[in-house]
């Protein structure tokens, strides 16, 4: 019997150490979420643990369980420890009960927050009569993609360090129905100036294979002092494609850009600004689109915008991001304004502009939602068709993870809208 108590104890203290470690883990995780990032690294895993917070609900529920197993149930005074020293049979009984009580409280604290994310997300999907669908959750990132697209140079220019190629990805359905040529969307990515075309391969193919021909496009990145050089870049990339089209058995009459960040950004100013205002830097007829699609991209830089969130003005990152901001603009908002609104796409708004889709993540360190609120309500005012799809609890470049539920919502929402606004003319 002795050796039957001594070997529960120690699956006990097991529990209660195991309850901890989740405790820690789900707290560590949380912090990610929740405060100011201390890093780009911090930034990128606090990412993941909002994308991937049902596995950290799941570590919460056995952390839970197994701190309430630990716990145990108070036993009759007589019978616990009968044989021992009263205080020896007493005091390690009392302090693992407080231990797993303790990571008990923790856990369950946990287990609530991690679920609030999914949660909001799912209630969102059915106010937009989106089916989410749990069996896809780990379906993985979106990083990568089932073929390889076709690789096309598009523009040749002087760069800082001299001549450089401009590129495109062109992706096409996999299996066609017909001969009815599709309608063209031309993807802009965001991140840095190392990044190249087709960041997120998945998506392309999901979008071709939706019926578009999709061109997937690299583009100068802000060179300092220049930031319309990309817009122009992005707009020769649309000619290109509407005088190619008829290659890829894609209809040039109907023409879609989307961007993600930066992308989202030279898409919104791409589709607004007329030839005259940002030229595109090559001799193509016409640059004009029928719809736009922007991913948590700014709408306002200037002194009105609204502030940045506060996880980026108390972390590290937002004095670097500000000045990376005023070096690629040649100087800041005070002493550039009339360029500020110039890259500010708010300020293009008229009932010209095509039909718009803003997708905004909820939980964003580097864009308020407050921003593409007030671009959706200029558009509205201006009588433009749009529909803004803020989706909360998600963090920037959430389409990452292409399983996850917001990505799914996302999907949901610009599956809709393309159809809409691409459609063939009967």
């Amino acid at each position: 019997m002795d050796r039957r108590n001594r070997a529960a104890a120690a699956a006990r203290w097991l529990a209660t150490a195991l309850a901890g470690a989740t405790a820690l883990l789900g707290a560590g995780a949380a912090a990610l979420v929740l405060l100011p990032p201390p890093s780009w690294n911090a930034w990128q895993y606090g990412l993941l643990v909002l994308e991937f917070s049902l596995v950290f609900a799941a570590l919460a529920a056995a952390g839970l369980v197994l701190a309430l197993l630990a716990a145990g149930r108070p036993r009759p005074r007589g019978r616990e420890g009968a044989g021992r020293p009263p205080h020896a049979r007493n005091t390690g009984t009392v302090w693992r009960r407080r231990l797993a009580a303790s990571a008990a409280a923790v856990n369950g604290a946990l287990l609530v927050a991690a679920v609030v994310p999914p949660a909001s997300i799912w209630s969102t999907a059915r106010a937009e009569s989106a089916r989410l669908d749990l069996g896809e959750y780990a379906a993985g990132l979106s990083t990568s993609a089932d073929r390889e697209p076709e690789t096309r140079v598009y523009l040749h220019v002087d760069g800082a360090s001299g001549p450089q190629e401009l590129e495109l990805d062109v992706w096409e359905p996999a299996e066609r129905e017909g001969d009815v040529p599709l309608p063209i969307v031309v993807n802009v990515h965001g991140g840095a100036e190392d990044l190249p075309q087709s960041l997120l391969p998945r998506w392309d193919a999901w979008l071709a294979d939706s019926g578009h021909v999709v061109f997937d496009v690299d583009y100068r990145y802000f060179p300092d002092g220049d930031w319309s050089a990309p817009v122009s870049d992005v707009k020769c990339a649309i000619g290109w494609a509407r005088e190619h089209a008829a290659e890829y058995g894609a209809d040039p009459g109907r023409v879609a850009v989307t961007g993600q960040s930066a992308g989202g950004l030279l898409a919104l100013l791409a589709g607004y600004g007329s030839a005259g205002e940002i030229p595109p830097s090559c001799d193509v007829p016409d640059t004009g689109v029928d719809a736009v699609v922007a991913w948590y991209a700014v709408a306002d830089g200037t002194a009105e915008a609204p502030d940045v969130p506060w996880r980026q003005r108390n972390s590290p990152m937002g004095e670097e991001l500000l000045e990376e901001s005023e070096r690629l603009m040649g100087g800041s908002v005070e002493e550039l304004p009339e360029e500020y609104a110039m890259i500010s796409p708010i300020t293009y708004v008229s009932p010209e502009v095509p039909p718009t889709l803003l997708i905004t993540s909820g939980h964003d360190l580097f864009v308020d939602p407050e921003d593409n609120r007030r671009l959706a309500a200029r558009l509205d005012a201006a009588g433009v068709p749009n529909r803004h799809l803020e989706i909360p609890w998600t963090e920037h470049m959430f389409d990452l993870n292409w399983g996850g539920f917001a990505s799914q919502l996302a999907r949901h929402g610009l599956d809709g809208f393309l159809d809409e606004h691409l459609a063939a003319e009967s």
